[in-house]
């Protein structure tokens, strides 16, 4: 009996509870849908407060989360018991969204097709424009025939006044112009000779270029064989022949090694040297011994070897503090001898028990590097620059021997015909005897320029490169007859480096390394080049004339556009400096306030405040200790002067472990302390750009972020533009435009924002954008390195 009651008692209990349950469920899903559809309402409230404003860069930013939430509701409505609560809820919540959505739908569809017309403007894709020109004419048609049959209320004129003007900006055929390469140079950033498999004795030059190009010509006809661009690359600085007629080239910004052979004339790229921050092979030196490349790179001073079928093997940094690694020699002896800056030193790895031996004399320490390594039998030749002597060391011993006076970049292999090599010092050629020591005279004062390189072409025929333009050398050995002559090489577009508008909205554009200049008329639509001032690091305008931030020795140079000519104002390499990064005019004065980057091994950039007027300078130096001033604005409002910094200012910086600084000067007071603004973001490398907008907000790029900066508030927006920032070299720029819009270049992508309501729109997707420039009349150029693009508001 007791057992029949305890079972009647369960029975009773799991009924209860299976009854019970679905109510439950069910309240569950009418909550969760009433949830669901209230966040539904606060959006549509939202978006029909901005359709009332006829904002439509506004309801374009609401529409995508406004429809997503009209589907949200839909399916947690479908979950609700009962058709008629269903019904209700359909009617209450999602009935009238999907009203406000079919009135914006093609609105929102139009103004984004047209970012996308614009958008192929500038990728320089005309034939897709005027394809999506055309969709666009079908899709305003459907757009009033739609909202015709459907009754739909009309929205705001404003709408169709934006979207009208949108249109006519996209249909001028010259929105966005290519204006094309800017300057072009024969400009041989590195040379060697050698002989192909049938005779033939070749010269093969890497000419600087975007990209860097291969030339391979005829030492004697002048006829180019062979013409090979080298993809990612702006130059070579190293050219090292292997087996086999085989030549390997060590190129920059990407660290990258190729492989030519002369008798297929084929080249192959091999791939990045060592790690993600290095940028640049400085040098190659080939083993026989252990058929092997030996090479080394900046940033992180590394050395390296490659062996062709295997790969690479990074050797690590050689010396912390010493970032450029510029020289390599392989002894032989499982040494090697790696040259280093800035400053000097001169290290000798043995490569198996990786201990390290310091070699070079204390009085050629302050020497900026080592500018080439030889090891020729038992004799390791060290050339120190920028003094002009070569020292010679026992690659055994590693014992300093002696030094001779030379300025050209090394010696020559050994002579077939003795044990003599061969180097330059005055425009002379000299012999220097392996054994003895002698140093003998043998071209007397003929010699055009500065060697650069020696090789042999035949076992009679020294052959040799002459600074960095097309001029080469011929000795012979037996009749002592010296020749020099331009070999045929093709001109190439230089990279441009930076672009500025003087007060009549010509355009500067200063190439990369080379320093040529060009300016671009905008009336007479021609570019015209100067004579080289040196690569221009940043530029800004007084009146007539444009003052150029030149690299290298942070040089600021006047140039006079009427007349045509130019003079250095100041000089900062005395105080360590050597790029003026940021250079800011301060209205209505003659004051120049100038940011530098500190010389390769020196710690912390300089403030330099010049007077064009008086030509005097007030320079702080280290004015935020160990940290590069990369970006300067004026806010008139303030009366202050805000600049960025970049950590990049002293020797092996730890990203993880240091952050850039945002600061303030008075404008009226040159004496006046820095003061240090509190930001918001960790382990920024650059405050790259800065731009102040009329209402005072200060806009700026830190890294990848986009960010506004309020007097009085702090940071009150910011926003990621690209996922990451690369290099040691802030790459922002940014401006506010005639039209009210932010424009702005991060990681070569080029976009504009709306500063008010915050849209954000990527002009370009080929992230091969530079730098983004306005000049007095509200006109936008950019530059994607090679070419200059003119973008008319």
């Amino acid at each position: 009996m007791r057992t029949t009651k305890a079972l009647l008692s369960i029975i009773l209990f799991l009924s209860l509870f299976s009854f019970s349950y679905p109510t439950h469920a069910a309240n569950t899903a009418l909550k969760d849908a009433e949830n669901v559809g209230n966040m539904l309402l606060q959006r549509r409230t939202n978006m029909e407060a901005a359709i009332n404003k006829g904002d439509l860069e506004t309801i374009d930013m609401l529409y995508n989360d406004f429809t997503t939430y009209i589907s949200k509701t839909e399916r947690a409505i479908g979950k609700v018991s009962g058709s008629s609560t269903r019904s209700k809820l359909l009617n209450k919540y999602v009935k009238t969204s999907k009203i406000t959505k079919e009135r914006v739908i093609y609105e929102v569809s139009q103004i984004r097709l047209l970012d996308i017309i614009e958008r192929s403007y500038f990728d320089g894709n005309g034939q897709k424009a005027t394809s999506d020109l055309k969709k666009l004419e079908r899709l305003k048609k459907r757009a009033v025939d739609i909202k015709k049959a459907g009754g739909y209320a009309q929205l705001p004129a404003a709408v169709t006044t934006f979207l009208t003007k949108k249109e006519n900006r996209v249909r001028n055929t010259a929105l966005v112009q290519k204006l094309g390469p800017q300057l072009t140079n024969i400009n041989v950033s590195v040379a060697t000779f050698g002989t192909s498999s049938n005779g033939e004795h070749l010269m093969l030059s890497v000419l600087q270029g975007l990209p860097a190009t291969l030339a391979v010509t005829n030492l004697y006809t002048k006829e180019l064989v062979d013409v090979e661009p080298l993809a990612n690359t702006t130059a070579g600085w190293s050219i090292e022949e292997g087996p086999a007629g085989t030549f390997f080239i060590g190129t920059t910004p990407n660290e990258l090694l190729y492989k030519y052979d002369v008798n297929k004339k084929q080249l192959t790229k091999i791939g990045k040297a060592t790690t993600e921050n290095n940028t640049v092979i400085w040098d190659l030196d080939y083993s026989s011994s252990s058929n092997a490349f030996y090479g080394v790179t900046s940033n992180e001073g590394k050395a390296f070897k490659f062996v062709d079928g295997k790969g690479f093997y990074d050797y690590g940094t050689i010396l912390q503090g010493k970032k450029d690694a510029k020289s390599v020699a392989y002894g032989d002896n499982d040494y090697l001898f790696v040259g280093l800056g800035s400053p000097a030193e001169l290290v000798a790895l043995n490569v198996k028990t990786r201990k390290k031996e310091l070699l070079l004399p204390s009085a050629y320490k302050n020497e900026k590097n080592i500018q080439a390594l030889d090891a020729i039998d038992n004799l390791l030749f060290v050339k120190v620059n920028p003094s002009g002597k070569i020292l010679y060391y026992d690659v055994n011993s590693r014992k300093y021997l002696g030094e001779f006076a030379a300025d050209s970049f090394g010696v020559s292999a050994k002579s077939p015909k003795g044990n003599v090599v061969y180097y330059g010092y005055q425009n002379s050629i000299y012999s220097f005897n392996l054994a003895t020591k002698e140093r003998k005279l043998l071209v007397d004062r003929k010699v055009p320029g500065t060697i650069v390189s020696f090789d042999f072409v035949t076992n009679n025929t020294l052959v040799g490169k002459l600074g960095s333009n097309e001029r080469y050398f011929t000795y012979n050995l037996d009749t002592q007859q010296f020749q020099h002559d331009l070999m045929t090489l093709p001109a190439q577009p230089i990279e441009l480096h930076h672009i500025g508008s003087d007060s009549q909205g010509n355009v500067f554009s200063s190439g990369f390394l080379n320093g040529s200049l060009g300016i671009y008329s905008p009336s007479t639509k021609k570019t015209e080049v100067m004579g080289t001032t040196g690569q221009v690091e940043g530029s800004a305008y007084i009146n007539d004339k444009m003052y150029l931030g030149v690299y290298p020795q942070a040089k600021m140079i006047e140039y006079n556009r009427s007349t045509g000519t130019s003079r250095e104002l100041i000089n900062l390499s005395g105080y360590g400096q050597d790029r003026p990064s940021a250079v800011l005019h301060l209205p209505n004065t003659n004051k120049l306030y100038i940011g530098t980057t500190p010389r390769s091994g020196y710690s912390g950039g300089a403030l330099a405040i010049l007077d064009v007027g008086s030509n005097k300078a007030i320079v702080k130096n280290q004015l935020i200790k160990e940290q590069s001033i990369v970006s300067l604005a004026y806010s008139k409002s303030q009366g202050k002067i805000y600049g960025g910094t970049s950590i990049f200012g002293k020797p092996n910086v730890d990203p993880a472990k240091t952050n850039a600084t945002l600061f303030t000067v008075a404008a009226n007071n040159p004496n006046a302390a820095p003061v240090i603004l509190k930001m918001p973001f960790k382990n920024i490398r650059f405050y790259s750009a800065l731009a102040v907008a009329n209402d005072g907000m200060i806009w700026g790029l830190a890294d990848e972020i986009l960010y506004a900066y309020h007097p009085a508030k702090g940071v009150v927006f910011s926003k990621k533009i690209v996922n990451d920032v690369s290099g040691h070299s802030p790459n922002g720029s940014l401006l506010i435009g005639k039209d009210g819009y932010l424009y702005g270049v991060v990681e070569g992508t080029i976009f504009k924002m709306n500063p008010k309501n915050h849209r954000l729109t990527y002009l370009r997707q080929k992230r091969d954008v530079k730098q983004v420039i306005q000049s007095p009349d509200g006109t936008i150029y950019f530059h994607d390195g090679v070419s200059l693009w003119k973008y008319s508001l």
